[in-house]
């Protein structure tokens, strides 16, 4: 079928000159044109690069960049775009901006740096501790206060490490811990153990569970600011979009990432990510969002609510709904509050809301938000702790809308850190942290949300079906999960029981029950499979 030196040549370039089935390799913002090509050709994908790729028994990338070209005129790059894609690292980004890159749902997967195994309590070499200087806050007369708020919540967050570990291992002494070590099902204690490599996994295991244990307390401290890393792979149209949206955000460190996230993968990807740009269509209509919300809402106090609230099938179909959706990012207040103001509103005002929201539209490709997805069977209005929203919303099967993070819903203080006695040490930088909070926000706006700390309760919307709520709580529940998101899943699992038993009965692995040493029991595993590894090498 093919030459000897085209062979040689493939070999470069797929797993198999003569197979059916062979992966690609090598063909790094290549390979989405030339599937591309090959959809509407009679060859095949070896035969299509020889052909058209390929010129003088190597490579070009001269008419390959042309030939990309061309078929994203003739394809639209919508499509090709997924079939190409690139790996970026975005290091030392702050936890809001983090937010902003994930939230995007189809086409990327993130991995972001675990406040659940690593302290953020090292300063660098100039003696700062790692939290984002955020321009428009270091630009203003807030600055130095801003630095004095950040430097004693770190301070606060470190002086409480040795304290925090200190207490769990008074609570579980290594004595009297419980490990499943050897793989058998059934858990031993380390004086039970004869051999040294099981003794030293036993304490390997236990400390790595002290650690966890303190890390999952703590983290309640660490600001959004705080610097962080995410590594993520995304396909060619994913990238337009993130970056289209990163331009467009109200945030100067996040339009910065989208001019870096540009600059970088247009040396990878060029012609995938060409057409990425700020989106003033959408830009628009979030300023005119908010002053509307505003003045809708100027003189109406916030409700407190509980942590979870299940919207009624009856409310579903009805325009409010829809209405409600349209307004809440933008608010403050729960959904249950809008849905109620909006059965008050006369016709005028309703239609104002539609005309802000769905704006001006020029091109197909201006669409407005999230709002006209809803209609799930469950839409759920959450209120918990920015550590749990974050790890809530990594869920990509439903719809979610969040409004501004803050600390003016209170703060989450996990129970453990009330029992070592610590709790007046956290509130103490909460009421610091809302105190600059509404300084800023008075006169910067929205940047003030970066000094808002993972204990501040975060409000946020999520629509989903039956199969992903299957999903996520079974999964949200499971025995190694942090404590404060199994909680907020499980308490969903009830308010979807009290409307829909039958429903309910049908997601039978979410984990109704409390676990002490779950981390720990997972670590176990870990030096189980680590021995077998050993052994086998």
């Amino acid at each position: 079928m093919f030459t000897e030196a085209e062979k040689k040549l493939l070999d470069n370039y797929v797993t198999d000159t003569e197979g059916d089935v062979y992966a690609i390799k090598n063909l790094s913002g290549i390979v989405g044109a030339v599937y591309a090509r090959y959809s509407r050709a009679k060859t095949g994908f070896r035969e299509t690069l020889l052909k058209e790729f390929v010129e003088e028994g190597n490579l070009s990338p001269e008419k390959a960049d042309k030939l990309i070209q061309r078929v994203l005129i003739q394809f639209g790059d919508d499509s090709v775009g997924e079939l190409e894609g690139g790996h970026v690292a975005f290091e030392n980004i702050s936890m809001i901006a983090t937010k902003e890159i994930e939230d995007r749902r189809i086409g990327g997967s993130p991995i972001e740096k675990s406040t659940r195994y690593v302290w953020f309590d090292k300063k660098d070499a100039q003696g700062n501790y790692p939290y984002v200087r955020v321009p428009e806050i270091m630009s203003s007369k807030y600055a130095d206060g801003y630095e004095e708020v950040m430097d004693f919540i770190f301070d606060t967050y470190t002086e409480l490490i040795k304290p925090m570990q200190e207490y769990y291992k008074k609570l579980y002494p290594i004595n009297r811990a419980e490990y499943d070590i050897l793989g058998t099902g059934v858990k031993q204690k380390i004086n039970n153990l004869e051999g040294e490599k099981d003794r030293k996994a036993f304490t390997r295991t236990y400390k790595i569970d002290m650690k966890t244990k303190a890390c999952d307390s703590l983290r309640c401290l660490l600001p959004l600011s705080t610097k962080t890393n995410v590594g993520l792979f995304g396909n060619g149209r994913f990238w337009q979009m993130l970056i289209s949206h990163l331009l467009s955000t109200d945030f100067e460190e996040t339009r910065e990432l989208g001019n870096k996230v540009f600059t970088e993968l247009s040396k990878v990807i060029p012609q995938y990510v060409s057409r990425a740009s700020k989106r003033d269509y959408n830009i628009s209509i979030n300023q005119a969002m908010k002053k509307l919300v505003l003045n809708l809402f100027a003189n109406v106090k916030i409700e407190d609510v509980g942590a979870v609230t299940l919207m009624s099938p009856e409310m579903r179909n009805t325009e409010e709904f829809l209405l409600a959706n349209m307004l809440y990012p933008y608010a403050k207040h729960s959904f249950m509050q809008i849905y109620e103001q909006l059965k008050q509103m006369d016709e005028i005002t309703k239609d104002e809301i539609k005309q802000t929201y769905i704006g001006n539209r020029k091109t197909r490709r201006d669409r407005p938000g999230r709002a006209f997805e809803a209609g799930y069977t469950y839409t759920v209005d959450l209120m918990a702790d920015f550590g749990t929203y974050k790890d809530l919303m990594r869920h990509r099967m439903n719809t979610q809308q969040r409004q501004l993070f803050s600390p003016i819903h209170g703060m989450v203080v996990p129970e453990d850190v009330c029992s070592a006695g610590l709790e007046s040490k956290i509130m103490r930088c909460h009421e610091q942290v809302l105190s600059l909070f509404n300084k800023l926000y008075q006169d910067l706006g929205e940047v003030a949300c970066y000094v808002a700390l993972h204990g501040s309760r975060t409000r946020w919307l999520m629509g989903f079906n039956d199969r992903e709520a299957m999903h996520l709580l079974e999964l949200r529940t499971t025995p190694q999960g942090h404590p404060q998101y199994r909680k907020l899943s499980q308490q969903i699992h009830n308010e979807i029981k009290k409307q829909y038993p039958w429903r309910a009965g049908v997601m039978q692995f979410v984990d109704h029950n409390n676990y002490q040493s779950a981390r720990g029991d997972s670590e176990a595993k870990q030096r189980v499979k680590e021995k077998k590894l050993d052994n086998n090498n």
